[in-house]
């Protein structure tokens, strides 16, 4: 779609013809003429399935905004906030001063303490065209836009709600001549063209995606002339296109790129019409791959229907389909998969193999707020988990197989440390989550301070570490509990993790005095694994209301502990 789309769809949603979005609160404060950019941003929020309520400071009053916060905010506090200036060399401005970048980096940090939710700083474009030429570093300006950047990032580093994104990937895209609108700067202070906010505008909603749960998760590839150059059947392991030269070094090098996907947490799988055996060979023999076949978590490789193996995949990962991306260099399978799974992403990759690394980073979809060390070890994490697959398949019973892993899991309570994972987790856990409430760390930190907990669950066993997989947090009145939060990560489902992390918290609010434990179940349409699971573990259901959300409570009284045992003994061991 183009900037003119967005910012007709964006009409049309508020006028209230667009249903089913999802309401968003979002606060704009920029020092220019917004309005174009509101409604693209607008326009791209309702194509992904979100109705933004957008607040914008003034025309030229956001260090008015910005001096007092809490007064222009009142009681409508967003959701997230965009902040982005222009300071260019072109026009003369207040940020050309010294003194005012330092007083906006004060009042940046003021808005963010007082606001609480996520903010996002675009930060200013660095303006290289200029009268020192080649001498840019040089140019006051320059030196003024850089000094401003360098502040932001070490606000960003204090500030668990500020996050800050560098406008100039966007200019290394467009160009200068593209992103810049020299007439709209002086007739009407819109500095910038329709394009550029567009590719803005996709870069904040990656943003709010990922706040939101609603980032992928899983690449799935296809394998001849995606994967390498050539099809198997014909070519044989040795001759297919890979390796020196082209296009063997595009397919390569796209390869290269997968396996950096995969490196920050991003599932890799395969599904592929081709016979198994020779796609072992492939792996086996060729020594111009670079993915290795432990590096793809699941791998659906036959004759049958695509979409039928990306639902298996799905299944096997335990994630929806939905957290799917489709590659495939085949217009009819794209097709099929597209009208058979709608949710799934199936960009169009009907383009030479060289480009496969650019279209593949192009995506605005894979987006995290944070890096964490159980992102950096998925890849070694689902090779653990095909070892469990094949020890699960040799059990009795899975009481047996469970006792065979032999679990540990470690409990750790209001750990500092644990805060950007346990956010992480509310951000992007949808199947075992009670009530698929979303928090950033400020969130977190804020139920903590009033006085509230926080347990967090890292899980080992014979085969490996699964990492920090399962987060509860409680918020605590006189006597009573309730429990706001309870989720964990699918990787670690099926395997009594959850009923032992639940009954050491019970334990927990217990021995300080805590007497009733209050709990939700808000439904989705992704978290009916968790509907179960306050009544399996003997709470009982007060109220259920017409939506289906259904509240519940729990007595700690001692003999509470009989009725704990009765639901299911944990078989793995508590720290």
């Amino acid at each position: 779609m183009k900037a003119l789309d967005y910012i007709a769809l964006y009409r049309e949603a508020t006028n209230g013809t667009k249903k089913e979005l999802r309401p968003l609160a979002v606060n704009l404060i920029t020092n220019f003429t917004d309005d174009i950019l509101a409604r693209i941003f607008g326009g791209v929020s309702v194509e992904a399935g979100f109705l933004p309520s957008l607040t914008r400071a003034p025309y030229k009053q956001y260090h008015i905004v910005l001096a007092d916060p809490a007064e222009w905010i009142g009681n409508r506090a967003p959701d997230i906030s965009f902040f982005f200036f222009d300071i260019t060399a072109h026009l003369h401005s207040e940020f050309h001063s010294s003194e005012h970048l330092d007083e906006t980096v004060r009042n940046v940090r003021r808005y963010c303490e007082a606001v609480g939710k996520p903010v996002v700083f675009s930060l200013p474009l660095v303006p290289y065209a200029g009268p020192y030429g080649h001498l840019h570093a040089q140019d006051p300006v320059f030196l003024r836009v850089t000094e401003f950047s360098t502040q932001i990032r070490r606000l960003a580093a204090e500030l668990p709600n500020l996050s800050v994104f560098d406008t100039n990937k966007i200019a290394h895209s467009l160009g200068e001549a593209t992103l810049r609108d020299m007439r709209g700067l002086y007739a009407f202070d819109i500095p910038f063209s329709t394009e550029f906010f567009a590719a803005l505008a996709q870069e904040w909603l990656a943003v709010v995606v990922a706040l939101t749960g609603r980032s992928r998760k899983c690449i799935v590839v296809d394998l001849d002339n995606t994967l390498w150059g050539g099809v198997l059947g014909e070519a044989g392991p040795l001759g297919i296109a890979l390796g020196p030269g082209y296009p063997g070094l595009a397919y390569q090098s796209f390869q290269r790129a997968l396996l950096s996907y995969l490196e920050r947490g991003i599932i890799l799988a395969i599904a592929s019409k081709n016979n198994i055996a020779d796609v072992h060979e492939v792996f086996a023999t060729n020594p111009h791959m670079i993915l290795k076949e432990e590096h793809f978590a699941s791998m659906q490789v036959h004759w049958n229907d695509k979409a039928d193996s990306l639902q298996a995949i799905a299944r096997e990962l335990n994630i929806g389909t939905d957290s799917l991306v489709f590659v495939d260099d085949s217009p009819l399978e794209r097709g099929l998969v597209a009208q058979a799974l709608p949710e799934v992403l199936v960009p169009d990759f009907s383009i030479p193999p060289e480009q496969y690394s650019q279209k593949l980073f192009s995506l605005h979809v894979f987006h995290q707020m944070s890096l964490t060390e159980e992102d950096r070890r998925k890849g070694a994490m689902y090779a653990e988990e095909h070892k469990r697959k094949a020890a699960e398949r040799t059990a009795v019973s899975k009481d047996e197989y469970i006792a065979k892993l032999g679990i540990t899991l470690k409990i750790s309570r209001n750990g500092e440390m644990d805060l950007p994972r346990v956010a992480q987790l509310t951000q992007k856990t949808n199947q075992f989550n009670l009530t698929t409430r979303r928090y950033d760390i400020s969130d977190v930190q804020a139920l903590l301070a009033d006085g509230g907990l926080g347990f967090s669950g890292e899980v080992t066993d014979k085969f490996g570490q699964y990492g920090t997989v399962i987060v509860a947090l409680v918020r605590l009145t006189p006597g009573e509990a309730i429990l706001d939060t309870f989720l964990m990560s699918c990787r670690a489902m099926g395997r009594t993790v959850e009923q032992a992390f639940l009954r050491h918290i019970v334990d927990e609010l217990a021995r300080t005095g805590v007497r009733t434990l209050r709990a939700s179940f808000i439904p989705t349409a992704k978290n009916e694994p968790a509907s179960r699971f306050l009544a399996d573990m003997g709470f009982d259901l007060v109220q259920k209301s017409d939506a289906g959300a259904e509240e519940y409570v729990y007595g700690l009284c001692p003999a509470a502990t009989t009725t704990r045992e009765a639901h299911g003994a944990p078989l793995i061991t508590v720290l």
